[in-house]
């Protein structure tokens, strides 16, 4: 045996050790390679936007499935959640139909390699905004985070668009470049632009960037559904262990149960009694 292969089967803590781990990714090396435009757009501008990720009939179905999910939900209470916006969270222990969406071969390739870290799934949600609703304030998703600005890039948003998005209905608004800078609010003559994408397709940006639901000045509803993507060793925003109970994620595809958590990161994160907490699950 290496020297090398030693080193790693007896101290997780050695350069090797480290090394090893990182090869332990969603993607294969092909695919990391791939996203290799997408993420140099990401690193400069700070989003992108990924065309006709999920099909027509999958947007569909998605559709009327949170038409039946958000029966029961209400309006936010508050100018940031939206006294118009239906919000629904905890998506993974509800419906197993968004699982495209989270392991897309595509979207997962450039979060890891834009992040270059093992992933987690922070957060999903959906995020319904009724007509008449006005603009979100702009914010960053990773401010609960307390690191100095600028920092390294923590974790990554992708929202799907389950009806197209336009400057009229409410599509994200992105500042560009704000992931770059250390200010706690964005200049008063910021360049703005709108997220401006049809159903199926997927804005994508660093948590840092500032950004903001927009203001749906039409008739009619506009359906996004979130995933926020970070390393595997920050906590996750929402608890995905307590809000996915144990019998689900029993039924969960491996993969799955592996973004909300249930593996082992940088050789010693996430043990249980000396192994994955995967066994829990078999």
């Amino acid at each position: 045996m290496a020297r090398e292969a030693i080193e790693v089967q007896m101290n997780p803590f050695t350069a090797a050790a480290r090394a090893t781990e990182e090869t332990k990714r969603f993607s294969s090396p092909a695919r990391l390679r791939d996203a290799g435009e997408a993420v140099k757009r990401l690193r400069s501008e700070g989003f992108i936007i990924v065309p006709d990720v999920i099909d027509r009939e999958n947007v569909r179905a998605i559709a009327a499935e949170f038409n039946r999910l958000h029966t029961n939900e209400h309006n936010g209470d508050t100018e940031f959640a939206g006294f118009k916006t239906r919000r629904m969270y905890n998506l993974v222990a509800r419906t197993r139909i968004l699982d495209q969406l989270y392991l897309h071969p595509k979207i997962v390739a450039i979060v890891e390699a834009y992040l270059n870290d093992q992933i987690q799934l922070s957060i999903a949600s959906t995020i319904d905004l009724g007509p008449g609703e006005t603009q979100q304030p702009f914010h960053r998703d990773d401010s609960y985070y307390p690191m100095d600005r600028p920092h390294m890039p923590l974790s990554v948003n992708a929202i799907l668009a389950i009806d197209d998005f336009t400057e009229e209905n409410g599509g994200t608004v992105l500042i560009p470049r704000t992931h770059l800078t250390a200010d706690e609010e964005p200049a008063s003559n910021a360049e703005i632009v709108t997220a401006k994408m049809s159903a199926g397709s997927v804005v994508m940006w660093d948590g840092s960037l500032f950004h903001a639901g927009g203001a749906n000045r039409t008739d009619a509803r506009r359906l996004g559904i979130s995933a926020i993507y970070c390393r595997a060793w920050l906590r996750q925003q929402e608890n995905q262990f307590l809000g996915v109970p144990v019998e689900i994620a029993k039924t969960l595809p491996r993969n799955i149960q592996k973004l909300i958590g249930y593996w082992v990161v940088n050789n010693l994160l996430g043990y249980v009694n000396d192994a994955s907490p995967l066994r829990l699950l078999d």
